[in-house]
């Protein structure tokens, strides 16, 4: 076995030491001098009962396509994968439509496939949009598997799944909810995290065929997971991560400055974490901006708000400034908001999209010039 890994070691394809690649598009100074705008869309219901965990990409034209899973339940064997578009001419959605389910998944691998979830969405510089997501043929979620597909018509169709092999033993346990990145090379960087027999963040970097080229481990078993990515320019970035313990109970951040390769210790922060994601992006002026939920699991309802906050020292220290829901704090609301997501369009404009009480996805859009009015 030593001399065939030996020899499968040197037939290998060779990549050079990974370089973020920074989105021209991106890269223009977003517009200030402009009527602040905060604006709320309702996207057409799905035809499931429960829906959760948004992702989104910016189409050729400008349109935004968003992707979310629904279901009876989550986890249950009827959820599907289901996408629809915001037309950014007429500021509607389109109704929604299912994009694969378990027995899709099944019959492009080949094997059995017990649930489906977490979709991720990734528009890609070469052109196509890749769709990661998470899929289970036994157990819970802590022994799910990564697959991946791909689109050349902007979402309309998809070709077949590829599972990504992340990890030489029975590959198992690897799940992804964030954003992505891609490197100058146009590999991809998947913010990926680990849930059986500890847990802990990752960054696994794939090819446009779905091979896993390398994995960067984040952290170390310390219950840090869901990490979300932040990218200054081609070498730095930090990541704010999930705290899935009941003691700390707050979030986690680490920064890279080889592009993923190696990150400091995680830290601790000061912002109140409840087992609850969090999602992190860069405005004007280089400020770094979050939303997650303000509550800790001590809390009778710890996810009934979702908070913006906004750091300006490279995001160590962060201080809230809206809430997109319960700004009193009231811990009679029984609702959850969850699992957000932020989509910068290269207008300038920010899509936020979260889950609300696992009933619908809510879309939100506003501009730098809203956030200037928050500081």
């Amino acid at each position: 076995m030593i001399l065939i890994g030996l020899l499968l070691s040197l037939v290998k394809e060779r990549f050079e030491a990974p370089l973020f690649w920074i989105n021209p598009n991106l890269q223009k100074g977003l517009p200030i001098e402009q009527p602040a705008k905060l604006l709320s869309f309702d996207m057409q219901a799905t035809p499931t009962k429960a829906v959760h965990s948004a992702t989104s990409v910016e189409l050729k034209n400008g349109d935004i396509l968003s992707m979310w899973y629904g279901g009876s339940r989550e986890g249950h064997v009827d959820v599907a994968l289901y996408s629809a578009v915001f037309n950014q001419i007429t500021q509607t959605w389109s109704e929604p439509k299912k994009v694969l389910d378990r027995h899709d998944v099944a019959n492009d691998l080949n094997r059995y496939i017990k649930k489906i979830g977490n979709p991720v969405l990734i528009k890609h510089p070469q052109g196509p949009i890749v769709l990661v997501y998470v899929s289970v043929s036994l157990a819970g979620w802590a022994t799910s598997q990564l697959n991946m597909a791909l689109s050349y018509d902007d979402g309309q169709t998809w070709h077949a799944s590829k599972r990504l092999v992340t990890s030489p033993f029975i590959n198992i346990s690897t799940l992804v909810k964030n954003d992505a990145v891609i490197y100058q090379d146009g590999t991809i960087g998947i913010t990926g995290y680990h849930e059986l027999l500890g847990e802990f963040s990752e960054m696994i970097r794939v090819t446009l065929d779905g091979v896993v080229v390398e994995k960067y481990r984040m952290s170390h078993g310390d219950n840090t997971i869901q990490p979300t990515l932040v990218v200054k320019n081609k070498h730095e970035a930090f990541s704010i991560m999930r705290d899935s313990s009941r003691d700390v109970q707050r979030a986690h951040y680490t920064a890279t400055q080889d592009a993923g390769v190696t990150w400091s210790d995680f830290e601790v922060l000061d912002v109140q974490n409840s087992n609850s994601a969090v999602f992190a992006f860069t405005g004007a002026k280089n400020r770094n901006w979050m939303v997650y939920n303000d509550q800790t699991r001590d809390m009778e309802h710890s996810r009934n708000n979702l908070v913006l906050a906004v750091s300006i020292d490279e995001g160590l220290t962060w201080k809230n400034v809206y809430y997109f829901e319960n700004k009193e704090l009231s811990q009679e609301l029984a609702e959850k908001y969850a699992y957000p997501w932020v989509q910068r369009a290269s207008a300038g404009e920010f899509h936020l999209f979260y889950t609300w009480s696992r009933k619908q996805i809510k879309h939100t859009v506003f501009n730098q010039a809203w956030l200037e009015t928050l500081l």
